[in-house]
């Protein structure tokens, strides 16, 4: 089995890689990933000539929409191995996993820099769903909004208001609404949950405006900074959402949550979106964000509804 080992391809795998110009964060990354291999939470494939898949399955993704969810987190191969073995192993993962269960999800998030895997995923008839763009700032202690505006913190007073809003404001590219695994009511409700859960603590902030109802929010989390980056204080700024009444309101929460990482002392935020979002895009410019990285993402399932 071709051992877990820090490449630059593998570097590109590190959700903050491009923070670290050395590298080093992506020997983090490796090492995590093989630490999680050895304890078990990671299972590996041997797909053949060399090629062997990581991946895990994800308890939480499964209990929800009631099928067997995988990803996939990495898969190596000797120098010798071609295009053609690449899609055979990931072609037979799919048949491992189709043995197993009568239903499952399995997907992957994939750097644009790895032209590999994504050769041997679209030849193993994986469909390309989503392709995404993360941004950043690593000098926010330089931030300085244009203009400031009221907000707060939403509380559970909020979650009735906020679950209506993220199921009304659909982004029909995000992963869940452009793949046709997911009916649109299961699409809404993952994202209905999953602010409700970011009020109930998976998210360390949740903003919205100040006056008026809680239509408007942006939710943030404070990263555990890898040991390659302990001198760095990092935000995330993930899930957000905009009705109708409140047009604008996006460019002000970007802003706001800007200023409160700040305030805490933060010296680096980024966020992600697809790359579809041009006017997402824009407005992360306008607040001095700039490109990070660019990562693809594939599915190929079975569904007996």
């Amino acid at each position: 089995m071709t051992e877990l080992i820090a490449s630059e391809r593998s570097g590109f795998y590190a959700p903050l890689g491009f923070l670290d110009r050395l590298g080093t964060v992506g020997e983090d990354w490796i090492a995590d990933l093989a630490a999680e291999h050895t304890a078990g939470a990671v299972q590996s494939f041997d797909g053949g000539n060399g090629v062997v898949i990581y991946y895990r399955k994800l308890a939480w993704d499964s209990d929800f929409f009631g099928v067997p969810t995988f990803r996939v987190d990495y898969a190596t191969w000797p120098d010798d191995a071609d295009y053609g073995a690449i899609a055979a192993a990931f072609a037979a993962l799919r048949s491992r996993i189709a043995a197993a269960e009568a239903s499952f999800y399995l997907f992957a998030e994939v750097p644009c820099e790895d032209t590999g895997v994504i050769a041997g995923l679209g030849s193993a008839a994986w469909r390309l769903i989503e392709t995404r763009i993360t941004c950043y700032r690593d000098d926010l202690q330089q931030f300085e909004p244009r203009t400031r505006y009221r907000v707060r913190s939403a509380t559970l007073d909020d979650v009735p208001a906020l679950r209506q809003t993220a199921t009304e404001a659909v982004n029909h590219f995000d992963r869940f609404h452009a793949d046709d695994f997911f009916n649109k009511e299961e699409s809404d409700n993952f994202l209905g949950a999953f602010v409700e859960n970011s009020i109930k603590g998976f998210a360390d902030e949740v903003i919205v405006p100040q006056e008026g109802p809680s239509n408007a929010f942006l939710t943030g989390n404070y990263i555990k900074s890898p040991p390659s980056l302990a001198h760095r204080k990092i935000g995330r700024m993930v899930l957000s959402a905009v009705s109708t009444e409140r047009r604008g309101w996006y460019v002000k929460l970007i802003g706001e949550l800007s200023q409160k990482f700040k305030e805490r002392g933060l010296d680096t935020s980024l966020m992600t979106t697809q790359a579809t979002n041009r006017a997402v895009l824009k407005v992360w410019e306008r607040h001095g964000y700039r490109f990070g990285r660019c990562t693809h993402i594939f599915s190929i399932y079975e569904r007996k509804r």
